[in-house]
């Protein structure tokens, strides 16, 4: 997904809560350091037993427990929703299986970042958003920071209207 190829009122909304993301851990600079950081831990952190893992300057708490097979299907689910903009266009009935469990699994999960440097000062956000019936999708925010290249997360915070 191209952030520059959003409608102008999405593209407003996900630079005020990235807006807000960075100053929650200190600015821009840091906020892009911990994508960095999150993208070196091998293997993916999300897969962490605890559900909890750390970078330089920031706590990151999924509140259940994220495993391989999840993961895995959470993948396809985005690499087909980038390709066909829905989770389940396109799946065979074992594959339409697969992202059903894995969208139940994962309906309730947020995941929560933690500064290091200013105590109690949060952000969160869940994986999947479900605000629209029969249309599943992943928040632009989880794939920015776990998936997408960095310069997606930077065209978000350098938006300006």
């Amino acid at each position: 997904m191209d952030f520059n190829k959003l409608d102008v009122s999405i593209k407003e909304e996900i630079s005020s809560c990235f807006d807000n993301y960075s100053n929650v851990l200190g600015g821009k600079n840091p906020f892009l350091k911990m994508i960095e950081d999150i993208r070196e831990i091998k293997p993916n952190p999300l897969l962490n037993k605890t559900g909890t893992f750390h970078t330089s300057n920031v706590k990151v708490t999924l509140n259940k427990v994220m495993y391989k097979d999840t993961y895995t299907a959470l993948f396809e689910a985005i690499r087909r929703e980038e390709k066909n903009g829905d989770m389940l266009n396109g799946t065979s009935p074992k594959e339409y299986k697969t992202t059903m469990n894995m969208m139940r699994t994962l309906k309730s999960v947020t995941i929560t970042f933690e500064s290091k440097e200013n105590e109690n000062e949060t952000f969160s956000f869940p994986i999947l958003d479900t605000s629209e019936e029969k249309k599943t999708k992943t928040t632009f925010a989880f794939k920015a920071i776990f998936f997408y290249n960095l310069n997606e997360a930077k065209k978000a915070l350098n938006y300006n209207a």
